[in-house]
């Protein structure tokens, strides 16, 4: 199909191709995607968890980059919010904004490629002309009532621990944007994916309280001090990717306390678990002290740290 003809698509034609045709029913959906809503049930003694998240080109990735991973990328990062809660992932609903035919069918790709691999089920879409490209994706998930992890259950004596990397993302931004285009960091950016097995089995081991790295490691700590009442001493030399970073970048120190959407989970667990942490390839990074805010060591010295980290809102 031409360009010319993918740009003369109608919105409920193309809806029909990038949604209703892809649509798969499980056992929770009682209304399916294709009517004016979707209908669910949950099974007894099971909580639903909701979260929605936007992404648009030339904020959330660089104009340039292809459409199909980018929103594949959108949506992995509207799923880590579950895998933070320790929920199952299970149905996904997107909004897609598109400056054409074109832009519209290639985000469609990457949603339903990202959805699928999730074992979730695409349960609504909708589609709009805009004069940016973007998506606005909402995800639901369940797990056990009452056994959420949640970032006020953190308790002094804890340890803090991380799944996943830290820096690599936003160190891979930086080199797509001096013009690479494949490698580990431009990998580490570009293909993010949710831990939502990882998240599920942290929950599962008794671990209450967690967060995902969106914002950076430094300032997602802190969201875990303030509603917990605490304050996390977190050691630097325990993370993965930390030598490497700063061989190679002069803040590399910087990138790895700062850089965000890498989308690791960062926990907080009694000393009980820690050979269970251990075994899905969790590092301790810290412990839960009283107080209030983010303590930083890294090579036995204390390192000042900024109050905030990345903010759509704040003022340049």
């Amino acid at each position: 199909m031409c360009d010319k003809e993918r740009l003369e698509i109608g919105e409920f034609e193309m809806i029909e191709r990038l949604f209703l045709s892809h649509a798969v029913v499980d056992e929770g959906v009682e209304v399916p995607n294709g009517d004016d809503a979707s209908v669910h049930r949950l099974p007894v003694g099971a909580s639903l968890v909701v979260s929605s998240d936007s992404a648009l080109s030339g904020v959330h990735w660089p104009q340039d980059m292809a459409l199909t991973p980018a929103a594949d990328r959108a949506v992995q990062a509207a799923l880590s919010d579950l895998a933070a809660m320790g929920a199952t992932a299970r149905w996904c609903w997107v909004a897609l904004m598109a400056q054409d035919g074109v832009a519209l069918e290639a985000m469609g790709q990457g949603v339903l490629h990202s959805v699928a691999s999730s074992g979730a089920v695409l349960a609504g879409g909708d589609c709009v002309r805009s004069s940016c490209n973007g998506l606005t994706v909402t995800v639901a998930g369940t797990l056990d009532s009452g056994s959420a992890m949640r970032r006020d259950a953190a308790v002094a004596g804890d340890t803090i621990w991380l799944l996943g990397r830290v820096g690599a993302a936003v160190a891979g931004l930086r080199c797509w944007l001096a013009g690479a285009r494949d490698g580990e960091w431009v990998d580490a950016f570009c293909g993010v994916r949710a831990l939502l097995n990882d998240g599920a089995e942290l929950r599962r081991y008794g671990v209450r309280c967690c967060i995902d790295i969106s914002d950076g490691l430094v300032q997602d700590a802190g969201h875990i001090a303030r509603a917990s009442g605490v304050a996390l001493q977190l050691d630097l030399d325990g993370l993965p990717d930390l030598e490497q970073l700063t061989t190679e970048f002069d803040d590399g120190l910087q990138l790895a306390m700062y850089g965000g959407e890498d989308y690791a989970l960062l926990c907080t667990a009694p000393d009980g678990l820690s050979e269970l942490l251990q075994s899905l390839g969790a590092v301790n990074i810290g412990v839960v002290i009283t107080g209030s805010g983010v303590v930083v060591r890294w090579r036995g010295q204390d390192i000042s740290i900024k109050e905030h980290g990345f903010d759509h809102f704040a003022t340049v």
